[in-house]
């Protein structure tokens, strides 16, 4: 094999190895725009990397078409997503005990999150959440409210994590 052969083997094979780490945008419609993104570390470790889409790239609270994306970087169990979800809730005082049975829906349709995982939450035109893993519809909750109480994790002032708040909203 000559050099510039195997230079292009070289290169395509460095290529598909870093689309193979990164998850395709391409679960997130053409028609979105970004409008923020942000990593969260605790300590040394990623936990995630999340992008916030809406149809302008602007943030205007929850409507139709606006999109979260969380591309993790740790294995994360169903079981602990879903506690994290119900904590995060409680210290924002959000929390009810009419939220288990959308806990137990999350239970139920969200796995054991691997590296390398992507999952959306798409609203839809009546402000419902659906819920993408990998590029496949995994479920969703239909009460406003939940997806409301849901994006605050991220969105609201008193997130846990209020840097990555403002770069997911473009703030800063």
């Amino acid at each position: 094999m000559n050099w510039s052969k195997r230079s292009l083997c070289i290169a395509i094979t460095i290529a598909l190895c870093f689309s193979a780490v990164l998850p395709a945008h391409a679960n997130v419609p053409d028609s979105l725009t970004e409008i923020g993104a942000a990593r969260l570390k605790v300590f040394f470790w990623t936990i995630y990397d999340c992008y916030l889409y809406s149809e302008d790239g602007i943030y205007r609270g929850v409507e139709p078409n606006l999109t979260l994306r969380i591309d993790y970087r740790r294995r994360i169990g169903s079981k602990d997503l879903v506690d994290r979800t119900r904590s995060e809730w409680q210290k924002q005082g959000l929390y009810s005990e009419a939220a288990e049975p959308w806990l137990g829906k999350l239970s139920g349709m969200w796995p054991d999150i691997e590296k390398g995982d992507q999952l959306l939450l798409q609203v839809t035109e009546e402000l419902a959440s659906r819920f993408v893993f990998n590029g496949q519809v995994v479920g969703s909750i239909s009460d406003p409210a939940f997806t409301e109480r849901f994006l605050a994790i991220w969105l609201s002032e008193k997130s846990s994590y209020p840097a990555q708040r403002k770069q997911l909203l473009g703030i800063d």
